[in-house]
């Protein structure tokens, strides 16, 4: 029988992490689940992990970890040093999903042997953009999000790290370039429990610890994608998702589509018309 346990990871109250885990496999698992919790698991989140464990027993073939705390940076961190398996899927705390997305996402993943492979997610805030940026540049300039696709699974330049599956080859990567350690491999778990978290996850500048991550590990020869075909729910005053912006740029004043459209064209990204959003809503 697996039990969750709980251990507090640090004494000062301003770090205040607390690991909560699920008793471990015998045998290593194929990969890790983490969950970084800042105030609370939210209960649809709560909820879709239950669900998703009746539907199958995929969660119990895995390593689970949740780290609560108020540094997120650090969380992420902590969870990667933790992680068991080939690949970590990072959970946040306030996404919901249907049962089989997340074996779903882990067979695509597996299946193409992806590196970098997220789920369709979407800001919580308006504009409720999706989370697939593309940047001016391959390796320089600002970030602008792709509004308008074909493709069931896209490749981008950056994304969040809400719902997203990351080989452990991405941290062992970047180590081995950023830190000049070519052929750098991930120690045994047992001895990543003695040493300090790695800092694979920051704040600097105007970027959030997400597209930092994914700035670098493209940088390390990562490459990332997107599965459309797998929305996920952001919990906010509402769970917004893909109809949520299809009725923004339905309401998109021509004035504000014009100037995407000049941006977009710039880059070499289609424009989504408020025609278009109409007819995906059913609206026309």
């Amino acid at each position: 029988m697996r039990t969750i346990r709980s251990r507090e990871l640090a004494t000062d109250p301003q770090v205040n992490l607390k690991l909560y885990a699920l008793g471990h496999n015998e045998e290593e698992p194929p990969g890790s689940i983490g969950i970084p919790v800042r105030d609370h698991l939210n209960a649809a989140t709560a909820t879709a992990l239950q669900t998703t464990a009746i539907a199958g027993a995929i969660l119990r073939r895995l390593d689970f970890n949740m780290v609560q705390g108020g540094i997120l940076t650090m969380q992420r961190n902590l969870l990667v040093q933790r992680m068991r398996g080939d690949w970590l899927l990072f959970i946040d705390d306030d996404m919901v999903w249907q049962p089989d997305d997340l074996a779903r996402l882990i067979a695509t993943r597996d299946e193409f042997d992806f590196d970098m492979l997220g789920a369709l997610c979407f800001r919580r805030a308006a504009p409720f953009q999706p989370t697939l940026y593309m940047r001016e540049e391959p390796d320089a300039g600002a970030y602008n999000f792709l509004e308008k696709w074909e493709e069931d699974i896209i490749e981008v330049d950056g994304t969040g790290m809400a719902f997203i599956v990351i080989h452990k080859r991405v941290f062992e990567r970047m180590v081995a370039l950023y830190e000049e350690k070519p052929g750098w491999r991930m120690p045994p778990f047992a001895e990543r429990l003695t040493q300090s978290p790695p800092n694979f996850f920051r704040w600097e500048g105007q970027l959030g610890e997400d597209l930092r991550f994914c700035q670098e590990a493209k940088r390390a020869g990562a490459r990332i994608f997107v599965d459309t075909r797998i929305p996920i729910g952001h919990i906010g005053e509402v769970e917004l998702g893909y109809r949520d912006f299809l009725k923004e740029i339905a309401d998109r004043d021509p004035e504000l589509e014009a100037a995407r459209r000049e941006v977009n064209e710039r880059m070499g990204l289609p424009t989504m018309t408020r025609e278009e959003a109409l007819g995906r809503l059913g609206w026309t």
